[in-house]
């Protein structure tokens, strides 16, 4: 009787309204009478699936049904490697049923391969799809039915840093909601919030991270950075000031050695022309002291 409503309110409710005013009053048309259409007849049903073949389908209709309504429900703040397990287990399952032959008969050929449209195979690569791209497979332990020890950990010291700012923000709160002195909570919380930090950086440089990591690792440093104005001092800010006022005055020190050094090559190349000027003169002088005494 809901969904019957439901229907009448969506879609015949507007249509029999804009029908109804065309032409001054024109009757709507009749969906009631029609609507059994949108079931097949009994023995198409029994043409194109196996009662056995069927009630397959049903089940993994089911479990896709619970997977979607699962994964929607979490999708913000991202939990769908850790909340939505059990029913990726039960889609995995009826699907692996599907495709395995019972007897003489093969529901795998019969819902999968049996027209065009392939719509139970396309269901299935889509939802797969989304579990491939979040990355489950890092989060959970090798048999995909929990949290892997990693992540464990992970998930403590995210519950510790949170419960940090959560006690004081509500301890000094002011009028927006937010606390009125952030240095207590930037002081208090910020050994929580470096060891949670180094534990995700050691994660991210071992393995790959499911989306539920990246995106509680990524919400936390948005409220630790932005919602409270929280900084963590960088212990290499010196040596990078260093460096970069050597890369800076480093043009600076090539030029001004290039320039001594050619001038300094340049001196070496006029002093010998100089010498060998004053000892050619000597020379002639020399000769012409010793002509003028032969003569």
């Amino acid at each position: 009787v809901a969904e019957e409503l439901l229907w009448d309110r969506l879609v015949v409710g507007p249509l029999a309204a804009s029908q109804g005013g065309v032409g001054g009053g024109g009757s709507a048309p009749s969906w009631r009478l029609s609507w059994p259409l949108a079931s097949a007849p009994p023995l198409l049903e029994e043409l194109a699936v196996d009662e056995s073949c069927r009630e397959l389908l049903r089940d993994f209709a089911n479990s896709c049904a619970s997977l979607v309504d699962c994964a929607l429900k979490n999708a913000r703040p991202v939990r769908l490697c850790e909340d939505c397990i059990p029913q990726f287990h039960n889609f995995w399952g009826n699907f692996d049923n599907i495709s395995k032959s019972s007897g003489n008969i093969s529901c795998s050929t019969q819902l999968l391969r049996s027209d065009r449209l392939q719509l139970v195979l396309k269901l299935y690569r889509f939802l797969q799809e989304i579990w491939s791209k979040s990355n489950c497979d890092a989060c959970l332990n090798e048999s995909k039915t929990e949290l892997s020890a990693d992540s464990l950990i992970f998930k403590k010291m995210l519950n510790n840093s949170l419960n940090c700012f959560e006690q004081y923000s509500s301890d000094h709160p002011n009028h927006n909601g937010q606390p009125s002195n952030l240095s207590i909570l930037c002081t208090n919380c910020k050994e929580s919030y470096k060891n949670l930090t180094a534990w995700y950086n050691k994660m991210q440089k071992n393995q790959n991270l499911c989306i539920d990591i990246e995106d509680a690792m990524n919400l936390t440093r948005q409220l630790w950075s932005k919602t409270y104005n929280c900084t963590v001092p960088c212990s290499d800010t010196i040596p990078v000031i260093a460096v970069s006022v050597f890369l800076l005055f480093l043009p600076v020190i090539f030029y001004l050695s290039s320039f001594l050094h050619s001038e300094q090559k340049k001196w070496k190349l006029i002093q010998p022309k100089r010498l060998k000027t004053y000892s050619s003169v000597l020379n002639i002088q020399d000769q012409s002291s010793c002509s003028s005494a032969i003569t």
